[in-house]
């Protein structure tokens, strides 16, 4: 990849792999006195279910934390002068650390808030598409899986150039542009993988509304 010895990519990835895998909401709920957020709502531990568990305050800032541990890997990476190609897969691992947490018996979240905040360290002006898109699935649907499952997807061809060169990163040389793109569609189908029971349930009907009703029991 470029000027990056196979070595020193690896090695960025592993950090970026155990960045990414610390269980914030795991630990502020349990800090907070409020038990195990595993055994409560959905059973997930990124900032929807801690915000049914602990409340709205430890939700927005297990949000925060979860982007962050995307966003520092990347961005220190790309100060380092990494290659895009290189920082794709660096994104690729510290969202795959949140959803396959060692820490967790490789169980973890659904990698949105990490992912959203690997893309802000990558580049800032590629979570505007996905934005757009999430904000319009979900005031007309009103389900957030759905609304985070379609913005997941439209970083594929955001990160192609599709919507135009300023939402995206060019790759480096042409020949090494595959992987890049690679991770790109890598990304988006982990964090669709993760999704696989709201699709279930929203193929039932029975996916609950951020606001206006549920799903049918």
């Amino acid at each position: 990849m470029g000027n990056l010895d196979l070595t020193s990519f690896l090695l960025w990835c592993l950090g970026a792999f155990l960045a990414g895998s610390i269980p914030f909401g795991l630990i502020l709920v349990k800090l907070a006195g409020k038990g195990d957020v595993r055994s409560q709502g959905s059973g997930n531990i990124g900032a929807t279910n801690v915000m049914r568990s602990g409340g709205k305050g430890l939700g927005i800032l297990t949000l925060i934390l979860d982007a962050a541990k995307g966003f520092v890997p990347v961005f220190l990476a790309k100060r380092a002068g990494l290659p895009a190609e290189a920082l794709s897969w660096i994104a690729v691992a510290a969202t795959a650390g949140h959803m396959f947490t060692p820490w967790l018996k490789f169980q973890g979240g659904k990698g949105v808030a990490t992912a959203l905040g690997a893309v802000l360290g990558y580049h800032p002006a590629m979570v505007l598409p996905s934005l757009g898109a999430f904000a319009l699935v979900l005031g007309i649907f009103r389900y957030v899986s759905l609304a985070s499952i379609v913005a997941a997807l439209v970083l594929i061809p955001t990160a192609l150039g599709l919507f135009g060169a300023w939402a995206c990163l060019p790759f480096l040389s042409e020949n090494l542009a595959r992987y890049g793109v690679a991770a790109w569609v890598l990304l988006p189908l982990l964090v669709v993988r993760r999704h696989s029971a709201n699709i279930q349930r929203l193929l039932n009907g029975t996916e609950s509304k951020l606001w206006g009703g549920k799903g049918k029991p």
